[in-house]
């Protein structure tokens, strides 16, 4: 349980996502009081934010980042591999004299391995959900930055978002603390494509078009990542494309229709291939921020 409170005063299949890591001091919040005690306080969050909210309050703020930079079909895919993330979390001294911080990690996900560095990478400092810790001293209204490196094993379901809690404990009272949440997508860019008869609504058996009639694809993509709350380290999809290939199996309209001038995308993303006798389209979209999705559409009439 959390005692004190936050004030916020911050794909072909390829994609870069861009994290910020600058770590300026974050504003206080205010803080538990005993009686006849030292008054002890204490923020956890993203780098440079530790006063960040989440969408409940200040122990579900987050910094979000995937293991998986590709565009996902659906959630009945599995990662291939496992893969390591390295996250940075700032601590700050919320209280009213120097005090030492207990890092632990109260919840993470099956088969994943935590490891905490105070050091800036240098050496690593393994954490479990019952014995392990880390304990960091800070400074009466200072703050610091530790690393927490995740890995995550193989065989993760697609587009699902996997949660590990990082908490800070007062050592001068250990009821005061603060959680935090590295969160890790396996993958982040959904796509569901979808097509129909031009003029027939919801129509979708293509197999009985006759020759002439119209066909309009729709390629929809979001960014599934959350964006809730305020000060969280945020998942943005940047330079992101779209590709779209008559030829390449399973598809065959590359043969079987033709392209007919004018695909649109509602994000206002670079559209390359849009030409007669075109058999292959492709959309680049500069960015897709946290819950944002767009529609790529474009026509084919069938010979």
């Amino acid at each position: 349980m959390n005692n004190t409170r936050k004030y916020s005063p911050t794909v072909s299949l390829a994609m870069l996502v861009s994290l910020v890591f600058s770590c300026p001091l974050a504003p206080a919040k205010s803080i538990r009081t005993r009686e006849l005690t030292t008054v002890a306080g204490v923020l956890l969050g993203p780098c440079g934010s530790a006063a960040a909210q989440g969408p409940n309050g200040s122990d579900d703020d987050y910094s979000n980042a995937s293991i998986d930079n590709q565009i996902r079909i659906g959630r009945d895919e599995l990662t291939a591999t496992a893969a390591t993330v390295v996250f940075r979390n700032t601590v700050e001294n919320a209280g009213q004299i120097d005090d030492a911080y207990i890092i632990t990690t109260p919840s993470l996900p099956p088969a994943f391995t935590v490891e905490v560095s105070t050091d800036f990478g240098e050496h690593y400092t393994p954490l479990d959900r019952w014995t392990s810790s880390v304990v960091l001293p800070v400074s009466y209204r200072a703050s610091t930055t530790f690393f927490v490196r995740i890995t995550a094993p193989a065989g993760l379901m697609v587009l699902t978002a996997y949660d590990t809690v990082i908490r800070a404990t007062s050592t001068i009272d250990p009821a005061v603390t603060n959680d935090t949440i590295d969160r890790l997508y396996a993958g982040f860019v959904r796509l569901e494509s979808a097509v129909s008869l031009v003029g027939l609504e919801g129509a979708s058996d293509i197999s009985k078009a006759l020759p002439g009639s119209e066909i309009e694809f729709a390629v929809r993509y979001t960014n599934i990542s959350s964006a809730a709350g305020v000060g969280n380290s945020l998942l943005t999809a940047r330079n992101l494309v779209i590709n779209e290939n008559g030829n390449a199996a399973p598809n065959n309209w590359g043969t079987t229709t033709e392209h007919i001038v004018g695909a649109s995308d509602n994000q206002g993303g670079y559209i390359v291939g849009d030409r007669e006798g075109s058999t292959s389209l492709s959309l680049v979209v500069t960015m897709l921020e946290p819950g944002q999705s767009g529609v790529f559409r474009f026509k084919r009439k069938i010979k």
